[in-house]
């Protein structure tokens, strides 16, 4: 089997998981739900503002820190909100411990190998 055909099955898998099912089902939640709606479009209209300030090279004032802040506590009071960043955070996770396998395997270390190859460890070729 070629490494796109291995690849193809890997994405099946992915497709397929448990942690993607649970961050779509999370998602469609959160987008169903009005108050949550509201509170996203606030913070990312909020975001876009206080981002177009910075990138004139102005600093946020206090008040708009403070408001930023408050945005971020509504948003994480918000269970619907909370449980899609959880599931998320734990499809990202997923992911990330995929790409550090494979990263180990095209480097030829082990997990826990340093850049320095010790006498104990059998999967060095550093």
């Amino acid at each position: 089997m070629s490494v796109i055909e291995q690849a193809r099955l890997l994405g099946d898998e992915i497709a397929r998981s448990p942690e993607l099912a649970a961050m779509r089902d999370a998602q469609e939640a959160m987008l169903g739900d009005s108050r949550a709606q509201e509170i996203i479009q606030e913070f990312q209209d909020k975001q876009k503002a206080f981002q177009m300030i910075q990138s004139q090279g102005h600093q946020l004032t206090e008040s708009q820190k403070k408001d930023a802040e408050e945005m971020e506590r509504r948003m994480m009071e918000h269970p619907l909100i909370v449980d899609f960043f959880r599931a998320q955070q734990d499809f990202e996770g997923m992911l990330e411990q995929i790409n550090n396998i494979i990263s180990e395997a095209i480097s030829g270390r082990q997990e826990g190998c340093s850049d320095e190859c010790c006498s104990s460890c059998s999967g060095c070729h550093v």
